[in-house]
């Protein structure tokens, strides 16, 4: 029901009060909070005895994740400006039910997301990490470094680092839970933990133990005015229902003419424009999903010389993904004088029978609606155990060694497929002895397919093509680490300098076992695909070095200097690789800083960028020998008419409406490291006559070469055939053997769209971050006084320049202000993330308000070529009577803001829902007990 209870329940708590953000902190604010200990952050194994770094560093407090409303941590993280949001619960299609993320949109696989300082658990061969199990219960904070921390940490932080710092120490019983429910009555999602913990030993040694659960509801498109139906661009500038030309009904493409059936097997024309499917409703809008966390660690401290530690954790991650029944496409043999058939079909496929055998060859597009949804249910169980020794070795000499072992095995089960094998046996059929309708191969317990018209399938026939598949994905981790470290190695008059040095061994490997059917390529459905197996290692020494150069003397109030340095020898082609990184800080005065970082940082190829097998894809991308452009132009025409594409389809819409392009993606053993150079320039304001105010602002520039990635399909046709602006003039004629073509419909059939090393990625932006407060001298519930503080947080991308296929320059796509084919997600140009947020006593009260500049298509086009600005503004109350008991309430996209709607420029549910909320209005209500 829509009015559930527990919407009314939010709906009219959310009258007491307003909100607190979640948002991150600037280091430097935080330093005073750090008290005389020596700490150490991200992007250092030095401790240090404040938060000062060369590169611009953000922390989000453990409060600040209670406070937004939102169960998963990538929620949060992907509020951040420095991030474009990836894989999140709206991702279905493509998806995978997991949660990632991307510093400066470079790729999640570009971002490093570490657990206390070290590597923690990927979901699959991609080697990346899934947020969704990350223990946010037991989160202390979050620290998020921007820029090349390769020199520091190893492979994949070529955008930077993320870095989850779990609590230590914890004494006591947490209990917590939240609840969060859209206002349409939907998308409910549960969330509640545990958190158990005890010192012993007098305080040398301490066990704590956490246990988290939650479940999140489903949401199909179906339930918004705006996803439930499939649009498209009507040609004069405007959207109208649009869909697949994959159809219940069954599409028929005959001697280059297009035909539906109907129900009684007659034929009638097939316009794209009035038939085309609508597969939007059977879509999830938000993805289901059920998780069980268990974690533990323990330490004890032997003495000052050891102290020993471990922790594991236990995730088991239940995911669905749905999508809309099979499309079944391709060429096959129709009996002509079948009794499915009216006469009318019955003459016209016999006409097309050229040998006389009774079967006419022709191209069908069927919606396979009788067998059901697609349905790919995914378990994903992951252990990770680790053991370690730290301690003193003598002086301010230290050690820290430990071992990790992390492993994660995905089980997915896929409904919905078909056998293309038993499909076109079905096809296949004759007339017994008694004049029935048979299968000419009675085989298997075949049963004639009645594929002309909808509905017509019966319940055995679709029990016969039906089939299931299970895949098994297995991807294990090994590191071994130890470092040595010297916080007071000498001083030169300015503080103490630190020293690191270090070894580490990695040890990744990953297999894939597509079910036997799915390999085979005989399913259609979900993607097919081959396996994989395969893995590398790789052994490192590394070195740090941080030294106070002078201190307190005439246009110096503090000059520190920083360097790293990482030596790698991998089993790949990669080899042996070095990676190093040099900063300084300086302050002329104390209220002002500058502070300057280069890094040299590499990234080798992942597990499944080296091995995968070949897998489908159904990219969107347009073929321009479908389209006008190939009867207007005569170099276009000609080449079109060279690869294959029949002289009577040329400017037809020989695809039926579909905007999707079936290709072949895979791995590369070949393939070598990415490089990247990134420097940064900062400063950062802190004047004495305003204490209450802090201002940084960071530039960075990043370079990376042989970017890894795919061409893809679109940039291939583009190589291939030209574009308008080039006059359709071939960029690389060479590209068009990628392409291959369907010589019965002339579609683009299995593009070759494999992992390159491409032209190369270039980005260059600026972050700020303005924080000011004023104390209040009222308040309420007893307290006298009170607090308002204001913060403003935003990055401004100047570049984001990236070059697809590395010998053709003009393919170079600059996605700075961008979104679409080429681009993919939104790059806005500015991105902001502001809180105002009033405090007295127990009351924490405020609004967070987000912004999206405008972004426009890449290509340009579209009905839709620009999206405009978006605000949303989230409002939340926290109370916290007692530090026994607290509780908060609040609202996400108060003002029930929708998404921005595309036509055939969309990723999927006809916008971008990674980054525009497509959810609307959705209250939340948190309560934590500790004892």
């Amino acid at each position: 029901m829509r009015a559930s209870f527990q919407r009314r329940l939010l709906a009219s708590t959310l009258l007491l009060g307003l909100s607190t953000p979640a948002l991150a902190q600037n280091a430097d604010d935080s330093s005073s909070a750090a008290g005389d200990d020596t700490i150490v952050v991200t992007g250092s194994r030095i401790a240090r005895p404040d938060l000062q770094q060369a590169s611009p560093i953000s922390i989000v407090s453990s409060q600040e994740l209670k406070l937004s409303g939102k169960a998963n941590v990538e929620a949060i993280i992907n509020d951040l400006p420095q991030l474009i949001p990836s894989t999140t619960a709206a991702s279905n299609n493509p998806g995978g039910g997991v949660s990632t993320a991307d510093l400066r949109g470079l790729g999640a696989q570009r971002t490093l997301v570490l657990v206390d300082g070290r590597r923690y658990v990927s979901y699959d061969a991609s080697q990346v990490v899934d947020l969704n199990t990350v223990p946010a219960g037991l989160i202390d904070h979050v620290e998020v470094v921007s820029g090349g921390r390769s020199a520091v940490y190893g492979s994949d932080a070529i955008a930077g680092v993320i870095n989850f710092v779990l609590k230590k120490n914890y004494s006591g019983v947490e209990a917590n839970a939240n609840y969060r429910l859209n206002e349409a009555g939907d998308g409910g999602t549960f969330n509640t933990n545990i958190l158990l913990g005890q010192n012993f030993a007098d305080g040398r040694g301490n066990i704590t133990f956490y246990a988290d659960y939650i479940k999140r509801d489903g949401v199909d498109q179906s339930a918004r005015s705006y996803t439930r139906q499939t649009y498209t661009d009507d040609g004069a500038g405007g959207l109208a229902p649009g869909g697949s030309g994959s159809i219940p009904a069954t599409r028929l493409s005959l001697n280059n003419s297009q035909y539906k059936f109907n129900q009684d097997g007659s034929l009638s024309a097939y316009s794209a424009a009035s038939d085309a499917y609508n597969y939007a409703p059977s879509n999830y809008l938000q993805v289901p999903q059920k998780r069980i966390l268990l974690s533990a660690q323990s330490h004890f401290d032997v003495s000052d010389h050891l102290t020993l530690y471990a922790e594991g954790q236990f995730i088991r991650n239940k995911v669905k993904n749905k999508l809309a029944p099979t499309p079944f496409t391709g060429t096959v043999s129709l009996d002509t004088d079948s009794s499915f058939l009216s006469s009318d079909a019955q003459a016209l496929l016999a006409a097309a029978d050229t040998d006389g055998d009774g079967y006419a060859s022709a191209n069908i597009y069927r919606r396979m609606t009788e067998v059901g949804d697609r349905i790919s249910d995914v378990t994903n169980t992951a252990y990770r155990a680790m053991i370690g020794a730290k301690g003193q070795i003598s002086g301010d000499w230290n050690y820290d060694a430990y071992y990790t072992y992390a492993r994660t095995r995905q089980v997915e089960n896929q409904y919905g497929n078909v056998s293309r094998s038993r499909v076109e046996q079905a096809l296949k059929t004759s007339y017994d002895s008694d004049g029935n309708l048979v299968c000419s191969d009675t085989s298997n317990g075949c049963v004639p397919l009645n594929i002309f018209g909808e509905g017509n399938i019966s319940d055995e026939a679709a029990a016969f093509i039906a089939i299931d598949t299970r895949n098994v994905s297995i991807i294990t981790e090994q590191v071994a680490n130890v470092a040595v470290t010297n916080s007071n190695l000498f001083d030169l008059g300015a503080g103490p300098a630190g020293i690191a040095l270090g070894f580490e061994y990695r040890n990744e490997h990953g297999s894939y076992n597509p079910d036997e059917a799915l390999s085979s390529g005989d399913v259609v459905g979900f993607n097919g695909g081959q396996g994989l197996s395969g893995g590398y290692t790789v052994k490192e020494f590394f070195s740090e070095i941080s030294v106070p150069l002078l201190a307190d003397v005439p246009l110096v109030h503090k000059l520190d200097f920083n360097g790293a340095y990482r030596f790698s020898h991998y089993s790949t082609s990669a080899k042996n690789v070095s990676t190093f990184s040099a900063g300084l800080i300086y302050a002329p005065v104390k209220d002002v800083t500058f502070r300057g970082q280069y890094s040299r940082a590499v990234r080798a190829p992942s597990v499944s960028e080296l091995y995968s097998g070949q897998a489908q894809d159904f990219p969107t991308a347009t073929d321009p020998c479908a389209t006008d452009a190939a009867t207007g132009s005569t170099a276009l025409s000609a080449s079109c008419l060279a690869s294959g594409v029949s002289a009577s389809a040329l400017g037809t819409d020989f695809y039926g409406g579909s905007s999707q392009i079936e290709s072949l993606t895979g791995g590369n053993p070949d393939l070598r490291e990415e490089t990247s150079n990134t420097w940064g320039l900062g400063v950062i304001l802190q004047p004495s006559f305003a204490p209450r105010l802090s201002l940084t602002v960071d530039y960075y520039n990043t370079k990376i070469d042989n970017y890894i990635s795919t061409a893809g399909t679109a940039n291939i046709i583009r190589a291939c055939y030209g574009d308008e602006a080039n006059g359709w003039t071939p960029y690389d004629s060479s590209y068009c053997a990628l392409l291959p073509r369907n010589a019965t419909s002339s579609e683009i059939e299995g593009a070759v769209n494999l992992q390159s090393n491409t032209g190369g990625l270039k980005t260059s932006g600026v972050d700020f971050e303005l924080n000011y407060s004023v104390p209040l001298n009222f308040g309420v519930f007893g307290a006298k006084t009170g607090k308002l503080a204001f913060r403003v947080a935003g990055t401004r991308l100047i570049r984001f320049d990236l070059n697809p296929v590395a010998a053709i320059a003009e393919l170079n796509q600059s996605c700075a202000g961008k979104f679409g084919v080429n681009c993919g997600d939104p790059y806005s140009k500015l991105r902001l993330n502001n809180r105002i947020t009033w405090t007295s006593g127990p009351i924490t009260l405020g609004v967070t308000h987000r912004y999206l500049s405008s972004v426009r298509d890449d290509s340009g086009g579209y009905s839709v070529d620009k999206i405009k600005a978006y605000n949303l503004f989230d409002l939340a109350l926290q109370v916290q009577p007692t530090e026994h008991f607290g509780w908060s309430i609040g609202m996400n996209n108060a003002f029930d803001k929708k998404p921005p709607i595309l036509g055939d420029n969309q990723e999927q549910a006809n916008t971008y829902p990674s980054t525009y909320d497509v959810y609307g209005r959705a209250f939340f209500v948190n309560a934590s007990i500790k004892f």
